[in-house]
This record gives C-alpha cells, sequence and structure tokens, in this order.
C-alpha cells in the first residue's frame, strides 16, 4: 500500500513474530490443561467424579480461554504472513490460501475449545446441574478432538505448506526452514490424528516468528 514506510512494515511483522510467541505458548498451555480430563475407555464413573470436582471444571474453563487468546496471536501472525507474502514476488493467490487456511484453523481451534469447556462452563456459570452420565462429556470431547485432530491440523498443514511454497522462490524465510516447514506440513496434514503433527505446528510457529523477529525487513532472507 502506498505511503506505508518501511519502518511500519517491518513493525507489522515484528508484530507478527509476537503473535505467533503467544500462540505458541498459549497453545501448549490451553491444551495441557483442557486435554487432562478422564480416558475415553475410563468408567462412567471417573468422568463424573472429573466434572463435580469444582477444580477441574475451572481448569477446564480457563484452558479454553487461554486458547482464545492464543488465536488472538495466531490471528495477528497468520496477516503479518501474508502481508510479507503480499509485498514479496510471490502469486497473490498463495497469499490468499495461506490466509484463509490460517482463519479455518482458528474457527477449528475454537470448536474445540468450546466443545471441551461447555459442559465445565455450563455448570460453573450456568443453572447447569453436574452430569449425572458420561455420554454428554464423551461426546462434545470427541467433537472438539475430531475439530482440531482431523479438520485443523490439515488446515494448519496446508498454511505450513502454502507459506513454504511462497517463500521458496523469493527466499522470504531461510531455505532450512522453507523445506522443513514443507515436510512438516505435509505430515501435519496427513498425521492429523497423532499428537505428533500439533508440536510440528508449534515448532514451525515458533521458528517462523523468530524469522520475523531478527530479519522483519522485506528484503528477502539470504540466510541457509
Amino acid at each position: 500500500m502506498a505511503g506505508i514506510s518501511t519502518m511500519e512494515k517491518d513493525n507489522r511483522l515484528r508484530w507478527g513474530g509476537i503473535g505467533g510467541i503467544v500462540f505458541a505458548v498459549a497453545f501448549v498451555v490451553g491444551v495441557l490443561m483442557m486435554t487432562d480430563t478422564p480416558e475415553g475407555d475410563e468408567s462412567n464413573r471417573k468422568w463424573i467424579e472429573y466434572y463435580a470436582d469444582s477444580g477441574n471444571r475451572t481448569q477446564l474453563v480457563v484452558g479454553a480461554i487461554v486458547l482464545a487468546v492464543g488465536t488472538i496471536g495466531f490471528l495477528v501472525f497468520v496477516s503479518s504472513l501474508r502481508e510479507r507474502i503480499r509485498d514479496s514476488q510471490a502469486q497473490e493467490w498463495l497469499g490468499t490460501l495461506m490466509f484463509a487456511s490460517g482463519v479455518a484453523f482458528v474457527a477449528l481451534l475454537g470448536v474445540f475449545g468450546t466443545s471441551l469447556g461447555a459442559v465445565a462452563a455450563a455448570v460453573e456459570f450456568g443453572d447447569a446441574p453436574v452430569p449425572r452420565s458420561a455420554d454428554v462429556p464423551r461426546i462434545v470431547e470427541s467433537i472438539g478432538f475430531g475439530a482440531l485432530l482431523l479438520f485443523g491440523m490439515a488446515a494448519a498443514g496446508l498454511l505450513m505448506v502454502t507459506v513454504s511454497v511462497a517463500s521458496g522462490p523469493t527466499a522470504l524465510l531461510p531455505r532450512w526452514l522453507v523445506v522443513t516447514g514443507t515436510v512438516a506440513g505435509v505430515i501435519v496434514i496427513v498425521g492429523g490424528l497423532f499428537f505428533i503433527p500439533m508440536a510440528l505446528l508449534v515448532l514451525w510457529v515458533l521458528a517462523v516468528s523468530i524469522v520475523m523477529l531478527r530479519q522483519p525487513s522485506l528484503r528477502p532472507s539470504m540466510t541457509v
């Protein structure tokens, strides 16, 4: 956009790096807080006792709030990446696809947080009684995990691959990060039902964020 100085563009990218780090931390903390529920094959009694504990319910609600903070950081991160790609020689449709993938991931992460925190929030802030059956908590948790691990990780993997493809010809990211980002993105897409892709996503976001903070300028990176 005309009239925007290089310093202003650099500041946007720095905020993107900060946003990515905020997301990575909030994502790890939030997911750990919200996945402390009983295993799916645990007895109904275990599930009912878990939700009868006010401390457990509070932990789920706080975990959902932490994830919400993480989504804000991720949106800032993705928006900054879009600007970086837009101002490069990469094709514009790649920036659009990357941004759409990021928004889709945020939406599905929201489904995850809402699903796992819904029962606890209904008891803590609403008039809902403590569940007397484990069926509802089990079902909503399955919905949340399905949204994140299957659909959410597919969107996140597409984001990683798109950013890597767009960065390759213009050297917007170090070569090693372009290669590892492409490989990791494919693994995240095809391996979404496992938890390992979630770790790959976090590591990739951290790596890109550090690059954005250390080399915020839109000039191509020559790091190898």
